[in-house]
This record gives structure tokens, sequence and C-alpha cells, in this order.
């Protein structure tokens, strides 16, 4: 498939993808196309074609960008098996920071709705922490691990994180978010 910023070059990515969604069973691969308003049909030449056509119709998005959009939404309809898997899919064909990030924070929010679980709650801190680890600049990932981290009395660990959102937030001239995490991080020094 042709790099759909126009280069020529090919995305092997996006083959990659075609592959993949190709070796779905036929109810997943039917269940991502609703999730992701794709229409796929159940052939690899199919789906790359329609891939191809989505790629030049959104030039800015990445295969793993579609897959963590669309793993989203199956997560937010509890279709949570299907919703992991889109999500290490999505992490395989990470191409830098922003795909990371993506794949790490959807991953944790979908660890984060079965969270009474112990699995699903050490999957949920494991992506946050890779998400943040990536430079994440959303609020999602720090507010909750750190309310995790209080909860749990490790308020260290908790302050180490409203640091750190402080940290990236200022760089990212969110100075709104930045200023909650260090009303956060005052609350923790007087417990």
């Amino acid at each position: 498939m042709r790099d759909p910023k126009g280069a020529g070059a090919p995305d092997p990515r996006w083959d990659e993808l075609a592959a993949f969604l190709a070796s779905l069973p036929n109810e997943e691969r039917t269940r991502v196309s609703s999730y992701g308003a794709l229409g796929l049909p159940a052939d690899t030449e199919g789906i790359a074609a329609v891939l191809s056509a989505y790629a030049v119709e959104n030039p800015s998005v990445t295969p793993a960008a579609l897959l963590a959009t669309t793993g989203a939404q199956a997560g937010a309809s509890g279709d949570l098996a299907l919703a992991r898997a889109l999500g290490r899919a999505a992490l395989d064909l990470a191409e830098g920071a922003e795909d990371l990030q993506l794949a790490h924070v959807f991953l944790a929010q979908t660890h984060f709705r079965n969270r009474r679980d112990e699995a699903d709650l050490a999957g949920f801190v494991e992506h946050c922490r890779a998400a943040i680890e990536a430079g994440h600049t959303g609020t999602f990932c720090y507010e909750r691990l750190a309310a995790l981290y209080e909860y749990r009395g490790e308020k260290e660990e908790a302050a180490r994180i409203c640091r750190r959102a402080v940290e990236i937030l200022e760089a990212a001239n969110d100075p709104r978010s930045a200023a909650e995490f260090r009303k956060r991080l005052d609350r923790l020094s007087r417990k």
C-alpha cells in the first residue's frame, strides 16, 4: 500500500494492519468494522483496498491510531477482549511516541473498566506507566494512577506521579491541569 501522505513509498504498516484484520475470525472482524465504521470485507485484498482509501482520506491517521481508536470504541461498548486484542496490535504497529502514547492510554482505559480484577488493575498500572514514560500529555493516566497510589497509602509514589504531571503539562502549555496537580501535591504533603 502506498504512503497516504503522498510520498509514494509503500507504508508496510497498512499492509500489516490489513493482514491482522484478515486474520481475525469473521465475527470479530465484523465487530471491528462496525466500531471503526470501516465497512471491511472478508478478504485480505478487499481489506487492503478499504484501508488504502481510508488512509488517503485520513492522511494524519496511522494504522496504530486507527486500531487504538477502534479499540476504544470496542471498550466503550463493553467488548473488552476485542478491545485488548486491538490494543496489543496497535502497540505492535506503533511507530513513534504519539502512537505508543495513544495505544497505552487506550489500553489503560480498557483495563480500568474492569479494575476490580487484579490482572486488569495490574494492566491498568502497566499501561499508565508506559504512557507516562512515553510523555503522554493528557491527564487520565496521571489522575487515576495518583489516586490509586493515594488510596493504597503510597503517598510518595502519588506525589512522584503528580510532579511528573506538572512537568509534562506545563511543557505542553496546559497550566490549568498543571495547577490541579500542584493542588494535589499540596494536599499530599499535608497528610
